[in-house]
This record gives structure tokens, sequence and C-alpha cells, in this order.
């Protein structure tokens, strides 16, 4: 079996490696890739998870982990895409006085859960971050909406430049390898 040395690897580094391997691979194809984070486990995970391989996780070492990824038997069908994307760059909406941009993304993202149409997905990035860490006044909203099935997918590089990673207290933390990824895939992006 071939294994993949990703270990010193910058997100999203890995992710890419898995993808290019993935291609032209015929239906149960085998092999193994090592990374040294939760973060670049959980995100290789992620994506060969949605690309429909089946995959087997153990931590070889103290910090090590090797991913054994077994490409689908049977080649996946392209998704239907009926549910907009939501792209959110910032915790406010507009430009002007934060105040009130706080008080229109709060109105924003309240009102998702009332539509008849719900994202499938929401991308958080650079300020918009904040949205999903401890003690945002839309926590209760996106928490329902995680919980429903709505994908919440929060910049790494933003959450670790904020100082927030270890607050974000729903959604997962991504890469910019999956947020191109999930923008390019969308039916259609809303970014308010």
């Amino acid at each position: 079996m071939e294994i993949i040395d990703c270990r010193g690897l910058a997100c999203p580094g890995p992710v890419i490696q898995v993808k290019k391997k993935m291609e032209g691979k015929p239906p149960g194809s085998i092999f193994a890739i090592d990374v040294d984070s939760e973060a670049s486990r959980e995100n290789v995970r992620r994506f060969a998870q949605s690309r429909g391989a089946s995959i087997f996780t153990e931590e070889i070492e103290t910090g090590v982990f090797r991913i054994t990824v077994t490409t689908d038997s049977v080649p996946t069908a392209q998704k239907e895409l009926l549910s907009p994307l939501v792209f959110l760059t910032s915790s406010v909406l507009g430009s002007g006085d934060d105040k009130l941009g706080g008080i229109l993304m709060e109105g924003f993202v309240n009102t998702l859960t009332d539509q008849d149409t719900v994202p499938d997905k929401i991308i958080l990035m650079n300020t918009g971050v904040r949205l999903a860490v401890e003690g945002s006044p839309v926590l209760d909203t996106l928490t329902a909406l995680w919980e429903s099935g709505c994908e919440i997918l929060s910049c790494g590089t933003c959450l670790e430049y904020f100082s927030l990673k270890e607050k974000l207290a729903v959604g997962v933390v991504s890469n910019m390898f999956d947020i191109q990824n999930a923008l390019l895939e969308a039916a259609s992006v809303i970014r308010p």
C-alpha cells in the first residue's frame, strides 16, 4: 500500500495530496496518508468521505495519524444541488456603523431558520468566524442549523489569527481548499 507522508505540510496541503491521489484511481483503490495535526486529520477525513471514499484512521505514534483511504467501489453521482451556500466574511452586515452592522448580521443569521430553503453550508471567513464562537449572539441559530444538517465551515487561518480556535462552539475548522471547493460546487452563493 502506498503511503503519502504529509507530516509538516501546512493546510490545505494534505487535502490537495489526497485529491491528486484519488483522481484517476479505479474504484476500490487503497492508499494511506500520514499527517501530524488533528486539523489535517479532520480535513482529510471530510474531503475523502465527501468523495465517497471510506476511511480508517489510526494514531501510529504520538500526534501522527495514518488515514487509510479506500476509493468508492461505485462511483459517486454528482449531488443534486438545490440549497444555497451562505458566505459570511464579516461579523457585521454592510459598511458604515459597526453597531448597526452587528444588529443587521444578527437579524440576517437568525432569520435563516425561518426560510423555506435553508442553506446546505455556511462558510465563515475573516471576522465572520466570530459568529461561531462562544458568546456569539447568533450561536443558538447556528447550532440549530448545524443540528439540522447544515455544514458550518470556519476558516482555520482566521480563527488562529484572532486567537479564537479554542473558542469555536459550532461547526468545524476548515481550510482554503475545502472553502473554495464548496463555493465552486454550490448551486448559488449568498453573500450579504
